[in-house]
């Protein structure tokens, strides 16, 4: 399972194809390029996947590429594009010779013929004929078809997906939608439903639900009339529609069909001016049988959203992202249970099951998720019947009777808050039900429309959800931090009652509640942000799932997400207390099991504490509340420049994350005017700093929310009075960037302030940077910090808080990381300052390969701090054992099965600062 988005995926496709446009050589010259940079677009490397090029199989041949037990090309020269099939017969061997003789992996799945610019694909589950014929510029608008490229947990998915046709079918619609909306033609919740019911008007004619073009034709005569009436016309059409009573089809709607289904049951009557009834035309004149519903869907709720703006670019959740959820948790489990079903009876009984498997979206939005499962579901059904009969023609025996089931559309549930988004889920089933019967043959009635009751609008959290066989979907994206603000007081209390958590990330309560809502051997799919394997938030969601019983078998650990925010998100799927052992696959790759953190191997049950000896050593740097604390260069200068008052006491450069990792001194850039915990009486000596803060900031406080911001408006808001007593005895501390790529620690007197998106340790010894700095730490980081993007996070409460401290036996050890430890910000400096580079840059160059001996002084303090651990120095490169002993050694600690005082011998040095110390 790739972590490459659908998005990346795409973007990587259509470079591919511009690389390998117009290639004419031979098949051997460049066929294992090709082939590599086409699995880099699926994000797998070669020998990770454990891919084989030019294997041979004795009797038979050379294979260009093996994949066991998943797949398998043949490479053809270019020339040989238009007979591509001549080859069949080549690969048709290479297949039946691709099981292991000793059984280890079975005959490969998937089959590819390429000529470089044409690809033949078969699924050798239906091997008749191929399941996608693409040619080379296809590939990014039909990349679902070499899905199985991204790993041998992923399926491909063939069906004929029109998205430039889908997305101007839907921007034609918006256009229209946004005319009625700013000229208040109608309430919005009319609009939204005159848009849906249309919508649902043009499918159904193009796929003859609708004979004879009824609603088309009606636009026409409209456009044709000097003043059209069209909240008349098209009303008296939709209420037609929710009609059994057949008196009132005439004329043009002689073609027409009891529809209901709720969806007309409050038909829309919306006056269209004449430029309007021109757009609702040219979207009726869409052939609507190749739009896709889900992007349309995506697009639509975009549309008429609560607070949104649509834009034609729209983010719509790609196929592939939500096959990452529905394949682990309905396609894979019910195909093993098809494969295993051993004679026309047993699969006969399966058959009944799959037909009453029932599906819940907690969070179903426009329906894309229960769209993707139910297409899979019809497709499972069919699979299924095949193989009934199969089994009586191999055992020779007459097949069970009928009538057989089909698996129906009721099956789906969902909840959504939005009741547009329900509108848009339904007519998105009800798209995808038309689609399915032609597809697969008939399961329910497609009119009158299937009830979709099932699908309601109400708040996930506060009602009781339906009883189901799984849980899939996709809950909002909200940071712990605004949740208040979107929701109000009451809400996030009742939050707070309701799951006894506190106020996590929005995600997060969905993951307790479907957890207990699933019965024993039941799973669950969920997308959320990737703070749910992360600090706080795991510990309220995934380590809530593992600890009651949960076993996650697949996870995305962490990609980017569709959508303006570029969001990072997990993508996880679990079973509640399976029974039997279940295999794991993280990130595409299998693995021996999947904890909470989302790392291959779980950790056990021992969730890393808070060490109490590690308190009072590691700060967020203060939190003004009010950008009118900051200084201009030649604001500070002339401040600092009075003589009726020793200014350097209040006005201070002012430190940013930005700084530590991008100046070539670190040295910040700003400054700030900093009270401290003055009282108001003390401020008043420094006037012309106060007149700073009481002209900018005060006012911007009066009408803030917090009591204290208010009634202390001169101060920062959080001026961290705890972190100030810590360093007042400290010459020097140490100061990081919060977020970032890299961690990176550096030395700064007392006379800086450092901003909210640093952390400030309280050390001032050189053996402490070295510890801070070593890989050790930095893997610990990592595992236990939170990420922001794909970015680290690091919070001291998670972090530093439960970090084991290095404690040296003896002095020489600590002695040794403390001398390395110096050698290497020497050097690091004198790069910078050379180069006039900071240290992002340069570690930058230094992954590249350039100043090799700075890595080697960063690999010999690792292996020092190693040392003091009393681990071998093959250890000190090895991020996932790095982590798995500092849990041990946390549990030790933790349990008082180990002495823990690691700062017992650390006193301040008379080190002297980088600069003349000034103020505390």
């Amino acid at each position: 399972m790739t972590t490459r988005s659908g998005e990346e995926i795409q973007a990587a496709l259509k470079a591919f194809v511009a690389q390998w446009q117009g290639y004419a050589g031979s098949e051997k010259a460049e066929a294992q390029t090709y082939l590599n940079e086409l699995l880099d677009c699926y994000g797998v490397a070669r020998r990770d996947a454990g891919l084989r090029f030019e294997h041979h199989l004795p009797g038979v041949g050379f294979m260009d590429m093996f994949w066991p037990g998943h797949a398998l090309v043949e490479m053809k020269a270019p020339g040989k594009a238009d007979n591509l099939e001549h080859a069949q017969p080549q690969a048709e061997r290479y297949w039946r010779a691709s099981e292991a003789v000793d059984g280890s992996y079975d005959a490969v799945r998937y089959v590819v013929l390429c000529s470089f610019s044409r690809l033949l694909v078969w699924d050798m589950r239906r091997p008749s004929r191929p399941a996608a014929n693409l040619r080379l510029e296809d590939l990014p608008e039909k990349y679902e078809a070499l899905l199985f490229l991204a790993g041998e947990s992923v399926e491909a998915s063939f069906v004929e997906h029109h998205r430039e046709l889908t997305r101007e079918a839907a921007a034609s619609v918006a256009t229209l939608y946004q005319s009625l909306v700013v000229r208040s033609a109608a309430p919005v919740d009319e609009i939204q439903r005159f848009t849906m019911q249309s919508v649902w008007a043009m499918f159904a004619e193009d796929l003859h639900l609708l004979e004879g073009y009824p609603f088309q034709k009606t636009v026409e005569a409209l456009l044709r009339e000097k003043e059209p009436n069209s909240a008349e016309k098209l009303g008296f059409f939709f209420r037609v529609l929710n009609q059994k009573d057949p008196r009132n089809r005439k004329g043009l709607l002689a073609g027409t069909k009891y529809v209901n289904g709720e969806l007309f049951a409050n038909p829309a009557e919306v006056q269209l001016d004449v430029v309007e009834l021109r757009l609702l035309l040219r979207a009726a004149e869409f052939d609507w049988r190749n739009v896709d519903p889900t992007i349309f869907g995506s697009l639509m709720e975009g549309v008429l959203g609560r607070e949104r703006r649509w834009e034609l670019g729209a983010h719509y959740t790609h196929e592939a992202d939500i096959l990452k959820i529905v394949t682990p948790t309905i396609v894979r489990p019910w195909r093993e249970r098809i494969d295993a079903a051993e004679s026309p009876e047993a699969a006969r009984e399966l058959l009944d099951e799959l037909c009453a498997f029932k599906v819940l979206d907690p969070a179903c939005g426009c329906g894309n998720f229960l769209y993707i499962a139910y297409r899979e579901l019809r497709g499972l059904e069919a699979e299924l019947k095949a193989r009934i009969r199969f089994l009586a023609a191999s055992q020779g025996v007459t097949p069970p009777p009928g009538p057989w089931p089909y698996y129906p559309l009721t099956n789906m549930q969902g909840l959504d808050i939005e009741r547009i988004a329900v509108l848009i889920a339904r007519v998105t089933l009800w798209m995808g039900h038309k689609q399915m019967t032609d597809r697969y043959g008939h399961a329910e009635d497609v009119l009158p429309l299937v009830d979709l009751s099932g699908i309601r609008a109400a708040d996930a959290l506060r009602v009781e959800w339906p009883e189901t066989d799984c849980i899939i979907g996709n809950p909002p994206f909200l940071g712990s931090q605004w949740v208040r603000g979107a929701f109000g007081d009451d809400y996030v209390n009742w939050l707070k009652r309701e799951f006894g958590v506190g106020v996590k990330d929005f995600c997060v309560y969905w993951f307790r509640k479907a957890h207990d809502h699933l019965r024993p051997g039941q799973r669950a799919g969920l997308v959320g942000t990737n703070s749910i394997s992360q600090n706080k938030a795991r510990s309220a969601s995934l380590s809530y799932v593992t600890a009651n019983g949960g076993v996650i078998t697949d996870a995305v650990s962490s990609q980017k997400w569709p959508g303006e925010a570029k969001v990072h998100v997990s993508l996880v799927n679990w079973a509640k207390a399976p029974g039997t052992p279940l295999s794991s696959t993280l990130d595409g790759v299998p693995v021996v099991g999947i904890g909470a953190t989302l790392r291959a191997g779980s950790l056990g049950d021992w969730e890393p504490v808070a060490l109490p000896q590690n308190a009072r050593r590691c700060f967020q740097g203060p939190i003004p509340v009010g950008a009118g604390f900051l200084l201009t260069e030649t604001e500070a200068r002339e401040l600092l420049a009075r003589d009726d008052a020793d200014y350097t006491r209040v006005v201070r450069p002012y430190l940013t994350g930005e700084d530590i990792a991008h100046a070539p001194d670190q040295w910040p850039q700003r400054w700030t005017v900093d009270f401290g915990s003055m009282g108001l009486e003390d401020a008043l000596r420094f006037p012309a700093a106060l007149a700073y803060v009481r002209e900018r900031v005060k006012p911007e406080r009066e009408h803030n929310r917090d009591r204290g911001f208010r009634e202390n408006w001169w101060r920062f808001g959080r001026p961290r009075g705890e972190l100030r007593e810590a360093s007042s005895c400290l010459a020097r501390r140490i100061i990081m960037n919060q977020v970032g790529k890299r961690s990176l620690f550096a030395w700064f007197d007392l006379s800086i302030c450092p901003n909210s998106k640093t952390n400030v340790f309280t050390f001032d010894d050189d053996f402490a940077m070295g510890a801070l700095t070593s890989c050790l730490h930095g893997a610990w980081a990592w595992e236990q910090g939170a990420t922001l993007k794909a970015d680290l996070s690091y919070t001291p409460t998670s972090v530093f808080m439960t970090f084991p401290w290095p404690d040296p036996v003896t002095d020489v050890q600590r002695e040794r990381v403390a001398d390395v430890c110096r050698r290497l910000l020497a050097r690091r400096s004198e790069i910078c300052l050379a180069e006039q580079i900071g240290l992002t840059k340069l570690y930058n160059l230094v992954d590249d390969g350039a100043y090799t001996d700075l890595k080697a002084l960063h690999r010999e303090l690792d292996v020092a701090v190693a040392g003091c651990y009393g681990w071998p120095a093959s250890v000190a490169q090895d991020d996932a054992e790095l982590v798995s002993r500092l849990t041990a050694l946390n549990r030790e600690i933790a349990e008082g099965r180990r002495p823990y005082a690691p700062f017992a011998h650390i006193e301040p040095s008379a080190t002297p600062g980088q600069r003349e110390v000034t103020t505390s």
